[in-house]
C-alpha cells in the first residue's frame, strides 16, 4: 500500500504481501512447538521500502525476502502483533449504498480508500491509498487501517478466488442498478471507524479489483442527528396550526357583573 507515511511490508518466500505495519510497529513471531522460546514480540523499524530493523534484544537488520526466507526455513509465523477483536464483515445494508463510491457527499467523514488488485495470477495484494485530506489520516488512524486490512485479508480479501466465493455465499450483498456487473458491497465496524469494502467480482474477465472505503464514525453519526433534528424542525413547521380560540368577552362581563352583583 503506497502511503506518504513509512510503512514495513512483510511478504513471503514469493514474494506475495502478507500485511503491513506502520513505522514503529510491532510484530509477533511464533515459533515451531518444539523451540523453547515460544513467541517473541519485536518492535519494527522503517529503513527503506525493502529494509527494516527489528529491535529485541539487540538491532538486526533484513530484507523483507530474508526475513521471510528465514521464517520459512525456521518453521516460524509471523503476523501483526495488533490486531482488531471482535470484528465482523457484513453485507452492507440499505442506505450504505453512498458510503461504497466515491461520492463527495460524504468528503467530510470519509478519511480515504483503499484500491487494490490481485495481479494476474489472482493470489498477490497490490493496492494504494488515497488520502482525502479529512484531517483523520493520523498515525493512530494508520495503524487501525492496517489491521483492518489484515482482519479482510483473512476472509474476503485473502485472493481472487476467496472473493469469488465470499461475495457468493452472500447474494444479498450485490449492489443495485449494476446491471450485468457482479459488485458486492460489505462493511466492518471498528470502535471509532467504518470500513465499507466494493468487490468487484466478475467471472468472465481478469478484473479482480476491490476498493476499501474508510470513515470516521463519529461524524457521520453527529450528522445523522443533526439531520434527524432539522427535520424535525421542518415537519413541525409544515404541520397545520389548530385553530386559533377566541376570548369570550361575554364570559368576562358576566363575570364582573357578578362580582358588582355581589357588592
Amino acid at each position: 500500500m503506497d502511503n506518504q507515511d513509512k510503512t514495513i511490508q512483510f511478504i513471503d518466500s514469493e514474494y506475495r504481501e502478507l500485511f503491513r505495519i506502520p513505522d514503529g510497529g510491532s510484530i509477533r513471531v511464533t515459533f515451531p512447538p518444539d523451540d523453547i522460546r515460544g513467541f517473541a514480540v519485536r518492535e519494527c523499524k522503517y529503513l527503506d521500502d525493502t529494509h527494516f530493523e527489528i529491535r529485541g534484544n539487540g538491532v538486526d537488520t533484513y530484507h523483507i525476502a530474508q526475513f521471510a526466507e528465514l521464517m520459512e526455513k525456521m518453521g516460524a509465523k509471523y503476523e501483526p502483533a495488533f490486531q482488531l477483536q471482535n470484528v465482523k464483515i457484513m453485507p452492507f445494508e440499505v442506505g450504505d449504498e453512498n458510503f461504497l463510491t466515491f461520492n463527495r457527499e460524504e468528503g467530510n467523514t470519509c478519511i480515504g480508500h483503499i484500491a487494490g488488485n490481485f495481479g494476474q495470477q489472482g493470489d498477490r495484494f497490490f493496492s494504494s491509498w488515497s488520502d482525502r485530506e479529512s484531517g483523520g489520516n493520523t498515525p493512530e488512524f494508520q495503524s487501525e487501517l492496517h489491521s483492518a486490512v489484515y482482519a479482510l485479508r483473512q476472509d474476503v480479501l485473502k485472493d481472487h478466488a476467496t472473493m469469488l466465493a465470499y461475495c457468493k455465499n452472500y447474494p444479498e450483498a450485490k449492489l443495485p442498478d449494476m446491471g450485468d456487473l457482479n459488485h458486492y458491497g460489505f462493511k466492518m465496524d471498528t470502535e471509532s471507524r467504518k470500513y465499507f469494502v466494493r468487490c468487484f467480482a466478475e467471472t468472465s474477465t481478469k478484473d479482480s479489483r476491490f476498493i476499501v472505503y474508510a470513515y470516521d464514525k463519529a461524524a457521520p453519526l453527529i450528522e445523522r442527528e443533526q439531520e434527524s433534528v432539522m427535520e424535525q424542525i421542518r415537519e413541525h413547521k409544515k404541520a397545520p396550526k389548530p385553530p386559533r380560540k377566541e376570548k369570550s368577552p361575554d364570559k368576562k362581563k358576566s363575570k364582573k357583573e357578578d362580582e358588582l352583583g355581589g357588592q
